[in-house]
C-alpha cells in the first residue's frame, strides 16, 4: 500500500500512521532526508542498533520517544533509503531523472558522496585483492580488522566494483571517468582511481613488508605512476584507457643499462652526483654516498629495466621497499636526504652521453623521487628529521 501526502507535516502522520501498522511505504512531497539517519544507515547500523544510538541522545527522552516509536522511526527512513539505493547506483541517471524530482538537486549530490564514502582501512584491504565472489565472502573476516559493520562493507565492495567495470576501458583520465561517471569530488574520485589502476595492472601491495604502507600513500603513489608512466602522460590526446601503462616506455628504459654496467659512466655519475649535493652545505650524507652509491644506483637501474616484465612491473611497491628502503634505512638517511638525492641523481644522470635512454630515465626518476621519498617518510625509518620531513610529503 503506497500513499502520497503532500505536505510538509507528512512525515510525522506517517510515523502515526505506521503505528497503526496502515502503511508499507510513505512517501512525501517534499520529500525530507534526514542525513544523519542516512549516514547510520549506509554505516550499516541494523533498526535496533539504531534505536539504541538514538535512545542515548538528549531529543529522545525530551519528546518522550519509546523504543517501539523510534524503531518505527527508523524503519521510515530505512524504507525510504531502500527505494532511493536504485537510483544511488546509477548516479549521472539518479541527478537527473523525473523520479526523483522531490529531490533538490544538491540533496542528491550529497546523497551520492555519501553514499558511495569509503573507508580507508577497508580500501587497503581490498586493494591488493582481486574483486571477486571469494572477496565478497570474505568481508566478515575484513570487516572484524577494520572494526566495521558487514552492510556497510558489502556497500563499498559493491560500489567499488561497480566503478571498476564501468571505467577501465574508458578511454582519458581515470580521475576524470570517474568524477563525470559518478559525480563525486576529486579527492573521492583519486580514492577510487587509486584503487582501479592498481588492481587493473595487478600490483603487489599485500606482502607483510608493504603492510605499514597506508592507502594513503598508495593513492598519492598511484596518482604518480599515473602521472609519469601511463601512455594518457606521453599524449593527453590518446584514446587509450588511463590505466593502461605506457610499456614502449618501459621497453626504451632498458637503454639506461650501462649506468652501472660500464665503470666510466658509474664513476662519473657518483662525481656529478656528490659534487651537486656538495653544492647544499647542509647536505651530511657525502660519506655514504660515496661508499654506497654503487649498490643504491644498480638497485634504481635494475628496477627500472625490469619494468618491461609483467612480474617485475607488479612487484614495484616490493622492490621499493625491499631493495631502496631496506639499504637507505641502515643508512640512516632523512627524507630530505632522500629527496635531494634523487634530484641530484636524475639531474646528472641526464648529463651523461646515453641520448635517448637518459631523456626517458629523467621521466623515471621523476616519478621515483616523488613515490619513493612518500614511502620514506610512512616508512618512519628516518626518526631525526621527522619534522622536517613532514614538509616534505607531497614533493613532486
Amino acid at each position: 500500500m503506497v500513499l502520497l501526502f503532500p505536505c510538509r507535516n507528512a512525515h510525522t502522520l506517517n510515523t502515526q500512521l505506521l503505528l497503526g501498522k496502515m502503511l508499507d511505504v510513505t512517501v512525501t512531497s517534499p520529500s525530507f532526508i534526514d542525513m544523519d539517519m542516512f549516514d547510520l544507515w549506509i554505516e550499516g547500523f541494523s533498526i535496533q542498533e539504531a534505536r539504541v544510538k538514538l535512545q542515548a541522545m538528549p531529543h529522545a527522552e525530551e519528546f518522550s520517544m519509546s523504543p517501539g516509536l523510534l524503531e518505527i522511526h527508523i524503519r521510515d527512513h530505512y524504507s525510504q533509503f531502500a527505494v532511493l539505493e536504485a537510483g544511488l547506483r546509477h548516479p549521472d541517471s539518479f541527478v537527473q531523472a523525473c523520479a526523483f524530482n522531490q529531490l533538490s538537486v544538491s540533496t542528491r549530490k550529497q546523497l551520492i558522496q555519501k553514499y558511495y564514502s569509503v573507508d580507508e582501512r577497508l580500501l587497503r584491504e581490498l586493494v591488493g585483492r582481486k574483486l571477486t565472489n571469494k572477496t565478497r565472502r570474505e568481508l566478515s573476516e575484513i570487516t572484524e580488522r577494520c572494526e566495521l559493520r558487514l552492510p556497510s562493507c558489502k556497500r563499498q565492495f559493491d560500489n567499488l566494483l561497480c566503478v571498476v567495470r564501468r571505467t577501465e576501458d574508458l578511454p582519458g583520465r581515470l580521475v576524470d571517468n570517474i568524477q563525470a561517471l559518478f559525480l563525486l569530488p576529486p579527492w573521492l574520485s583519486e580514492f577510487y582511481a587509486a584503487v582501479v589502476f592498481i588492481i587493473t595492472n595487478r600490483f603487489e601491495v599485500s606482502k607483510r613488508s608493504l603492510s605499514y604502507i597506508t592507502f594513503g600513500d598508495l593513492t598519492y603513489c598511484a596518482g604518480q605512476l599515473m602521472a609519469h608512466w601511463s601512455v594518457l602522460a606521453k599524449d593527453l590526446k590518446d584514446d587509450s584507457s588511463g590505466v593502461d601503462l605506457d610499456l614502449q616506455f618501459f621497453h626504451d628504459i632498458k637503454e639506461c643499462k650501462p649506468l652501472v654496467e660500464k665503470k666510466d659512466y658509474l664513476d662519473r655519475h657518483k662525481s656529478m652526483v656528490i659534487r651537486t649535493l656538495q653544492e647544499n652545505k647542509e647536505i651530511k650524507i657525502l660519506p655514504t654516498v660515496e661508499s654506497n652509491f654503487k649498490p643504491i644506483s644498480k638497485a634504481i637501474v635494475t628496477i627500472a629495466c625490469g619494468l618491461s616484465q609483467a612480474r617485475e612491473m607488479q612487484d614495484f611497491f616490493l622492490d621499493i621497499v625491499e631493495k631502496i628502503v631496506g639499504l637507505m634505512r641502515a643508512l640512516r638517511w632523512s627524507t630530505r636526504d632522500v629527496r635531494l638525492f634523487f634530484e641530484a641523481y636524475a639531474t646528472t644522470a641526464t648529463l651523461l652521453p646515453l641520448a635517448k635512454g637518459l631523456c626517458l630515465f629523467r621521466k623515471y626518476s621523476n616519478a621515483r623521487s616523488s613515490t619513493f621519498c612518500r614511502f620514506a617518510y610512512f616508512s618512519r625509518l628516518f626518526r631525526p628529521c621527522f619534522e622536517c620531513a613532514t614538509e616534505l610529503w607531497y614533493v613532486t
